[in-house]
């Protein structure tokens, strides 16, 4: 059985890819349906501009096959795709590729502070109240984290934004200059300061059900009869929470990673549009209100895909962690 173990997580691995790529062609071909059956087109607010021809809205029309079904639409982004051309898009004249170049490090550098911090501060909360269960601790958390559960992400962002002028940070961009300082020390913490508040925004969204999680998969473990008579034998509270329940935890911990992985981008384009932070959030709002049809399919692949590997991450881990999962 151990000799069949790599081939069988190859073909975990692969079935995971397969599985990957049908969702996400899935996803576009329902993205350009819900497109065309919308009301309007881009189109019909350039037809109000008097100063436009009707040769130019024909011409614009017959470059980028808007007059067609949408699943023509979608065979012509899908061979586009295939040739590694993610199109253009018709409101910016300028290729997909660039634009999402041009955000896309902003929205990752966003999402990989939030997890961080969610991640770091979420599990040790939800220690300290598995430590502590049933006492004051532990009832302060929950509230918290409860209150913070029942609040979306666009009112953290809103509150977060009346409280930056009490505490001296900027609202909006990334940088107070338009280029980089000379100085490096300086240019980290200028983008440390417009970090602060978007990252702990998108952290918020998650940040409650990691401590929650984290607190019942530690408190199953706790409960477990091994552990009781671990804490008969003598063992100390501390070493019995940190060391041999959260070994126990490991298993439920390491999927509700790729779960936040994969949920990450949908709190973060909110933030972006609320804060003003240049990533795709802000460019998928505006695609969305000017019809931009190519580059809104882009960026529902992207989130798509984000959502694809955050779940992928989850499942790999979670066979090194536990191997029968590969046999499931």
């Amino acid at each position: 059985m151990r000799d069949s173990d790599p081939e069988v997580k190859a073909t975990f691995l692969v079935a995971r890819v397969l599985n990957s790529l049908f969702v996400m062609a899935l996803v576009a071909l329902v993205t350009f349906l819900l497109i065309d059956l919308a009301p309007g087109n881009y189109l019909d607010e350039l037809a109000s501009n008097p100063q436009i021809s009707r040769a130019t809205l024909d011409r614009v029309r017959d470059q980028y096959g808007l007059g067609q079904p949408f699943y023509v639409k979608f065979w012509r982004w899908g061979r586009s795709l295939a040739a590694g051309d993610l199109g253009d898009s018709f409101v910016y004249q300028r290729p997909v590729r660039q634009l999402l170049a041009e955000r896309l490090g902003n929205t990752l550098l966003l999402n990989l502070a939030a997890l961080a911090f969610a991640w770091l501060a979420g599990v040790a909360l939800g220690l300290a109240a598995a430590a502590r269960r049933g006492s004051a601790l532990d009832w302060i958390i929950r509230a918290i984290t409860t209150a913070l559960l029942s609040t979306p992400a666009v009112v953290v962002a809103i509150v977060l934004l009346a409280c930056a002028a009490q505490l001296g940070l900027p609202i909006g961009g990334v940088s107070a200059t338009a280029r980089p300082s000379a100085d490096g020390a300086r240019h980290v913490l200028d983008l440390a300061r417009h970090l602060m508040l978007p990252a702990l925004a998108v952290a918020a969204a998650w940040l409650p059900a990691i401590a929650q999680h984290t607190r019942a998969a530690i408190g199953s473990a706790l409960d477990a009869p091994h552990m009781l008579a671990a804490r008969a034998r003598g063992i100390g509270r501390v070493r019995l929470v940190m060391v041999h329940a959260t070994r126990e935890a490991l298993s439920p911990l390491i999927g509700f990673l790729g779960l936040s992985v994969s949920g990450l981008v949908s709190a973060s384009l909110i933030v972006e549009v609320v804060m003003a932070w240049p990533g795709i959030g802000s460019l998928a709002y505006e695609a969305v209100l000017r019809r931009d049809i190519f580059l809104v399919v882009d960026l529902v692949q992207f989130s798509a895909l984000f959502l694809l590997v955050g779940n992928t991450i989850g499942d790999v881990l979670l066979s090194l962690a536990d191997p029968r999962v590969t046999h499931a």
